[in-house]
């Protein structure tokens, strides 16, 4: 029997989000017998944006875990403890990281969390890291697809990013000058440009921040695209969250919440096109795991070692209720 046509969706949620993805997506590939990389549209925001990259870019699943284990990966070079800015980001620049953001909220054409993401601070953590790693994965930073020329059927990556300005969602790599004008491990950086933590990527003229701010997932524009299935990954989405228990969790909660709604009328518009949909997202224990500060890498293993005990029922769950 022949495996549906499928999209995979990587969301948005930090260190913690991106260690846990990577349990989520063992669980997915065990369950479903699949290999992540064979995915015909591979969607990935922010951390997400990351995982996305390296699988297009030949990067096993066995060696993503690995490297989650701590384990030297020879041409996939990271540091877990400094390449994504430490717990704290570094002092930000006295610059507003997109204030036309918080002028659309007021007038009610973006959500208050994503104006709120438009008067943080710009960011200034040493992005160089991000850039080794994808640079070293992929073949002289090259898009997956730029290889693919001639092939009869060409497996496309998007990498969702946001203009600071006109609050568009911008799906780099779904137009074919981006092979060529776009460096990969660039569209990378400017899909993890998290306000306030992370400088704002200059494309093309235009000023590109975090694509996780106006949605976690973006699995919407995947409506009218030719796949039966979408599986959604997104750490920053829970239907079950849990109780909050401390100030600083009480907001990561609220964040959520948002972005919970968010996924929840993606994954309506994906089913009314009449597509199946496998969404999977922390549970309480993994959000106990997570903490309030997604960004902390010594929280990391921790995370990482939980979902793989959650995530194979999580997984299971979901799939039986696609």
């Amino acid at each position: 029997m022949s495996q549906p046509k499928r999209a995979l969706v990587l969301g948005c949620g930090a260190v913690a989000g991106g260690a846990w993805s990577i349990a989520a997506l063992q669980a997915v590939s065990k369950q479903l017998n699949w290999n992540p990389a064979d995915a015909d549209i591979l969607v990935g925001t922010s951390v997400g944006a990351v995982l996305a990259a390296l699988l297009a870019s030949g990067v096993s699943l066995e060696r993503l875990v690995a490297a989650q284990n701590n384990e030297p990966q020879q041409g996939c070079y990271w540091n877990h403890a400094t390449d994504s800015g430490g717990k704290l980001p570094p002092w930000p620049q006295w610059k507003f990281s997109g204030p036309a953001l918080f002028k659309k909220a007021l007038n009610r054409e973006v959500s208050l969390l994503t104006g709120l993401c438009g008067i943080l601070p710009r960011g200034r953590t040493d992005m160089s890291g991000f850039v080794r790693l994808i640079q070293s994965a992929s073949a002289g930073d090259l898009w997956p697809q730029a290889l693919q020329t001639g092939q009869q059927t060409q497996k496309k990556l998007w990498l969702m990013a946001v203009d600071a300005k006109t609050a568009e969602r911008r799906a780099i790599g779904s137009q074919a000058d981006d092979f060529t004008q776009v460096p990969l491990s660039r569209a990378v950086c400017a899909s993890y440009a998290v306000p306030g933590c992370c400088p704002p990527v200059n494309i093309q003229g235009n000023t590109y921040l975090d694509g996780g701010i106006m949605s976690p997932a973006s699995a919407d524009l995947l409506v009218n695209e030719d796949v039966d299935e979408v599986i959604i990954i997104a750490p920053m989405a829970s239907r079950w969250p849990g109780k909050a228990g401390s100030l600083f969790n009480a907001v990561e909660r609220y964040a959520r919440r948002g972005m919970t709604r968010i996924v929840d009328r993606e994954e309506a518009m994906l089913r009314a096109a009449g597509k199946r949909v496998i969404r999977i997202e922390p549970n309480e224990d993994d959000l106990h795991a997570f903490g309030w500060n997604l960004l902390d890498p010594a929280r990391r293993q921790g995370v990482f070692d939980t979902a793989l005990l959650s995530t194979p029922a999580t997984v299971a769950q979901a799939i039986a209720m696609a």
